[in-house]
């Protein structure tokens, strides 16, 4: 997220030939009302300056990027001093100081902190915070009082950070923060206290600082996506946006569709979802859309737009020989079907598993069905597919398929000839010989997931199943159902 938003941030300043020493970071996302010290209410896209008081009202939430990459995440009823501000993109040699006067922030270390260990620092009524390369939060109270917290690894840890650490002190004394989740107190004229595990209400008030999310309706969460995006790039990949769509997706009755986020968000479904996934789209119900939303094996386009990715193209027999243990499972249900020839429809569900220890995919087909105005059949076909000797630079790209055969009139299933075969025989799909030809597939691609704790390889699949029937004279398909699910990932075992 960081290399994103800094990019977006370098993009900002060219785009505006801005050339002023004292500009010294942007707002990526506004919540609410965020003001500065003029009184002037900053919006995405907006540049802070040197010796800025950012501050946020009630329900009120805003992120600031710098230009070392240091990250601000401010909660509400938060004012927060930008005292000193110094960067050489060149050497990365700086300073960052701040003042935290009142609320709650979190701080994601940038550049500076890699370069300089001892250049960040935020200051309280009470005494100063100091980090070494890590993520903390902050919290002011009614007293003036700083509770602080260290953030470390693992879900919480918004970029997977190592836990770093965090020195609180004040004229009387001092305590080093190094374990996830140490937690300390800064009282006036106190030593701070030694660093305890947090417990969980305390951690509940840091969270219900920050998670502005919970207090919005739905037409509040569209207005914030809106407003948030200050540039299209942000679509690909931003962390609090992303986490805004799924409470958006949770507080719709049910979720929304694409539809709608596209509209929320201000552009075109084909800009989320792509080519292949506009046209995945039309053929399926609102109810779909939105469980393609929501997600098979992950947080779908939640997970997108929060951290966004690069498709490192189809993966190869070499990429999952590689891995020698475990199993990715996909799953995508009540996958639409539609006509693409003729007549007909249906749904179905696909399960697809490998297991990284024998080196195969197990696949699991099953829905219901009708073509040519048949009755609708039920149908179940599972078939394996054995990569172990595969050439290693091959691509699985349609190397996973299962051809079967469905009874039009019970829905039985058998492994039958592929069409391209000299063997296959057409009169065995006509209406008279009662059987649909049925074509399987699961298919693999590599996508890095930015910030995400999910590996590359083999990240995201595509299920899908085409299904037709053959004319009387059985020279062409006379009816023909597509449906595919794409942009699934897996659970790991």
């Amino acid at each position: 997220m960081k290399k994103l938003l800094a990019l977006i941030l370098t993009l900002f300043f060219i785009s505006n030939s801005v050339a002023d020493e004292k500009i010294i970071g942007a707002i990526t996302l506004s919540i609410g009302k965020i003001t500065n010290q003029k009184g002037e209410v900053l919006k995405a896209g907006d540049k802070i300056f040197f010796g800025d008081e950012i501050t946020s009202d009630g329900k009120s939430k805003s992120q600031i990027i710098f230009l070392d990459e240091t990250v601000l995440t401010i909660g509400e009823k938060t004012s927060i001093t930008i005292d000193e501000f110094v960067f050489n993109p060149s050497t990365l040699d700086g300073s960052f100081l701040a003042t935290l006067n009142e609320g709650s922030v979190k701080v994601l270390s940038g550049l500076i902190n890699q370069k300089n260990p001892e250049k960040l620092e935020v200051k309280t009524a009470a005494g100063t915070i100091g980090s070494r390369g890590t993520e903390f939060q902050a919290i002011i109270d009614e007293e003036e009082n700083a509770q602080v917290l260290l953030i470390g690894p693992g879900e919480d840890n918004t970029l997977g950070l190592r836990p770093g650490v965090v020195e609180v002190a004040n004229e009387l004394g001092s305590v080093i923060l190094d374990t996830p989740f140490a937690f300390t107190q800064l009282a006036l004229n106190q030593i701070p206290t030694p660093p305890v595990e947090i417990t969980q209400e305390q951690l509940q008030q840091f969270q219900n600082f920050l998670d502005v999310k919970a207090n919005l309706e739905v037409q509040d969460v569209e207005s914030v996506i809106k407003e948030g995006l200050f540039d299209d790039q942000q679509i690909s990949g931003n962390e609090i946006i992303g986490e805004i769509i799924t409470t958006a997706l949770n507080l719709s009755d049910g979720g929304l569709t694409f539809d709608q986020i596209a509209e929320v968000l201000g552009v075109d479904v084909i800009d989320i979802i792509g080519e292949e996934g506009q046209t995945e789209f039309e053929n399926e119900s609102g109810e779909n859309q939105i469980a393609m939303a929501n997600a098979e094996g992950g947080d779908g386009l939640a997970y997108i737009l929060r951290y966004g990715g690069t498709n490192l193209g189809q993966t190869t027999y070499g990429q999952f020989q590689g891995i020698t243990s475990g199993t990715y499972t996909y799953t995508g249900n009540n996958i639409n079907m539609a006509a693409t020839k003729g007549t007909g429809s249906g749904t179905f569900n696909g399960t697809t598993t490998v297991n990284f220890a024998s080196q195969t995919i197990n696949n699991t087909y099953s829905g219901t069905l009708s073509l040519d105005g048949n009755a609708n059949v039920d149908f179940n076909y599972s078939f394996t597919t054995d990569y172990s000797g595969g050439a290693p630079s091959t691509t699985l790209w349609g190397n996973n398929n299962g051809i079967f055969s469905i009874n039009n009139s019970n829905g039985n299933t058998a492994t039958t000839t592929i069409a391209s075969d000299a063997g296959f025989d057409p009169t065995d799909f006509t209406a008279a010989a009662g059987s649909y030809y049925a074509d399987a597939a699961t298919d693999f691609f590599n996508v890095q997931m930015n910030g995400s704790p999910n590996p590359s390889t083999g990240s995201v699949a595509t299920i899908a199943l085409n299904v037709s029937d053959y004319n009387d004279d059985a020279t062409d398909t006379e009816n023909t159902i597509d449906g595919q699910r794409g942009g699934i990932m897996p659970s790991r075992d």
